[in-house]
């Protein structure tokens, strides 16, 4: 027969956060890691802010979509790689980040977030638009749809960004 203290080991043991050790980024109060989205010195353009007060993206929970203004040294190529976003947006770790790239076309084969690829694509005074899904665990992923302001070390990604809940 097993003593108490054997089973208050065994109900420590399972109540242990399955997350210890590993790195992590900033949390929200409902669990999920939070990315970062904007940065202290960087203005959001003027469509996206627009945009972004009404929008949601559609999924088993509808979210609302938020602005994206982050520093981007683009070097010249413009936007970023799987690796160098998921660094931009704080990643807990960027190698091992699952990031697909998709073309704003296939990403809104419906044309339900065509506003959304507008102010983006006017933010970036007609750049390239891409969109990144980037798993946050389980059934969550977040949707970016990102373009490049400016050139060089002085340009910006920006661009909206959004929760889905895909089960």
């Amino acid at each position: 027969m097993a003593s108490d203290d054997d089973y208050m080991s065994f109900l420590n043991k399972a109540n242990q956060d399955p997350q210890a050790g590993y790195p992590q980024a900033a949390q929200t109060g409902a669990g999920e890691r939070a990315f970062r989205a904007t940065e202290k010195g960087v203005a959001v353009p003027e469509p996206l802010v627009r945009v972004t007060r009404d929008a949601f993206y559609v999924s088993d929970a509808d979210e609302p979509f938020e602005a994206v203004a982050l520093s981007w040294d683009e070097g010249g190529k413009g936007l970023p790689d799987e690796v160098e976003f998921a660094e931009l947006i704080n990643h807990w770790d960027p190698k091992a980040a699952e990031i697909e790239i998709l073309d704003p076309v296939d990403w809104d084969s419906r044309g339900q977030y065509k506003d959304i690829i507008d102010a983006v694509r006017a933010a970036g005074e007609g750049n390239d638009v891409r969109v990144y899904r980037v798993a946050n665990g389980g059934v969550k992923a977040e949707y970016w749809v990102v373009t490049t302001e400016g050139k060089g070390k002085g340009a910006k990604l920006v661009g909206a960004k959004a929760l889905a809940v895909e089960s």
